[in-house]
């Protein structure tokens, strides 16, 4: 019996999937916290997907590992970053996992690619598609849209629009257009997807053949709801209204509504499903999926458990910074000599070669600020990583680490602090120290963009001198 684990498995595909692949394959589901399984084929088991450890423990024995994992919702109390960043890193964690585990395949739901302009949103599903190969595990990328049925985040945010709003203005977004797909259908096509070896390193766009718009999405979703809706078309771009709008009236947070709000500006290619997945794909219109949906729920909205935060206070920070041709080692070496010297006469570091211990001290002050400790990872060469082991700005000395982290053979470089609890009172943090980091990280990128700016220059001008008879 084949294993197969489900990164992402508490979320709507996830949910769906596990009772339907649990009837053939044995299920391990990844999540936060270890859940109870009736099934004797199904098995929670609690990871940190941002832990690369924890994430490689999860992995062990699996045959495919199916990735759902589109992080828009914070985990953490402060979030500094963005859920493409966050994305980023957390495919690079699994992609490392399954490479260490030898996993023989690889199954990603991500976005259609639109034609034109794309959303960060669906860019970071592009950059995940790329990490994710970078394993060198045979990977599926399948491409889908909206993704509808009973208890989708997509169909309850429709349902509560249409619901509450008896009059509706429709901005230009509206008309953009879009293909959306049955979760039923989505099901079948991963099934077949684990079966059919013929599609291994494949790219297929999960669609029905359908063409709609938004505006068509939200009269048939009122017919099928049997309501009398007015619509009026607008000539407004902007999504910042919509954004609120779509908040409060359709009954989602902002950290959720904002990204998909701005995938509507973009228009989905109309595509007819592909040879491979033709056969499996049977809900045809979009009218047949409310319809379904419907039937199934009967009217009633999926309530959702809260993301439950590890610890109260934590902290958690993201930033993209500049590529450079060095080594992650290198990188975090020039980090430790960099930061004196952006606050001369402030700010000290002390390192012991023997205890790998780094201490961050101000010059007028005996006792460190923090004190990090060196760990060597033993895997790979694109990552650095101290873990915050003591100073008066950390309340534990356990929990926190830095890291930083080449992606992709150095097409993306991330710094990032992943479970810090800060010692001072939270609202002195975050308007302090908090807002510091993110300066200080944002700092040293431009840092490091200049000085490989300047050497590419030196480069430059010695090769034309050379060249000069």
């Amino acid at each position: 019996m084949k294993k197969i684990a489900i990164a992402g498995a508490s979320g709507f595909v996830g949910s769906n999937l596990i009772p339907e692949l649990s009837k053939k394959y044995s299920i391990i589901a990844l999540g936060r916290t270890a859940r109870k399984s009736d099934s004797p084929n199904i098995e929670w088991k609690q990871t940190e997907l941002f832990s690369t450890s924890s994430t490689i423990e999860a992995l062990k024995g699996i045959d495919v590992a199916i990735y759902l994992v589109h992080s828009m919702m914070p985990s953490s109390r402060l979030f500094q970053g963005n859920f493409h960043d966050t994305d980023l890193l957390l495919a690079d964690n699994f992609s490392r996992a399954c490479k260490e585990n030898q996993i023989k395949h690889i199954i990603y739901l991500g976005g259609l690619v639109p034609e034109g302009y794309i959303s960060p949103h669906l860019k970071s599903r592009q950059e995940v598609e790329g990490v994710l190969k970078d394993s060198g595990v045979p990977v599926t990328v399948l491409r889908a849209g909206m993704v509808v049925g009973p208890g989708g985040s997509s169909f309850e945010i429709l349902r509560s629009l249409v619901k509450k709003l008896p009059f509706m203005v429709l901005p230009k977004w509206t008309q953009s257009t879009t293909q959306a797909i049955f979760i039923d259908d989505v099901l079948s096509v991963v099934k077949e997807t684990i079966e059919n070896e013929d599609l291994k390193n494949k790219t297929l766009n999960v669609v029905n053949g359908e063409s709609l718009t938004y505006e068509t999405i939200l009269r048939q979703t009122a017919q099928g709801l049997n309501l009398q809706r007015h619509m009026l078309p607008v000539p407004i771009a902007s999504t910042g209204f919509s954004k609120l709008w779509v908040q409060i009236f359709g009954n989602s947070s902002y950290e959720l509504v904002s990204p998909l709000i701005e995938s509507l500006l973009c228009d989905l290619p109309q595509l007819n499903p592909p040879k491979e997945l033709s056969s499996v794909i049977k809900y045809k219109t979009f009218t047949s999926m409310i319809q379904e949906t419907l039937k199934r729920d009967q009217g009633q909205p999926l309530v959702r458990p809260k993301r439950k935060i590890k610890t109260e206070d934590t902290v958690r920070s993201i930033q993209r910074l500049p590529s450079v041709p060095k080594t992650c080692h290198w990188i975090a070496e020039e980090y430790m000599r960099w930061l004196p010297n952006f606050f001369p006469v402030f700010l000290m570091i002390r390192t012991s070669p023997q205890t790998h211990l780094i201490e961050f001290r101000f010059t007028f002050l005996k006792k460190p600020l923090l004190v990090l400790q060196y760990i060597k990872e033993s895997f790979d060469i694109e990552r650095e990583k101290f873990h915050i082991v003591g100073g008066f700005l950390t309340r534990t000395t356990s929990t926190g680490w830095l890291e930083f982290r080449q992606i992709e053979h150095k097409k993306y470089l991330l710094a990032s602090i992943h479970e810090f609890v800060p010692s001072l009172p939270w609202y002195l943090y975050i308007l302090t120290q908090a807002p510091v980091h993110k300066f200080v990280m944002m700092a040293f990128g431009k840092h490091l963009k200049k000085t490989f700016q300047q050497d590419e220059n030196q480069v430059k001008v010695q090769k034309n001198f050379k060249e000069i008879p």
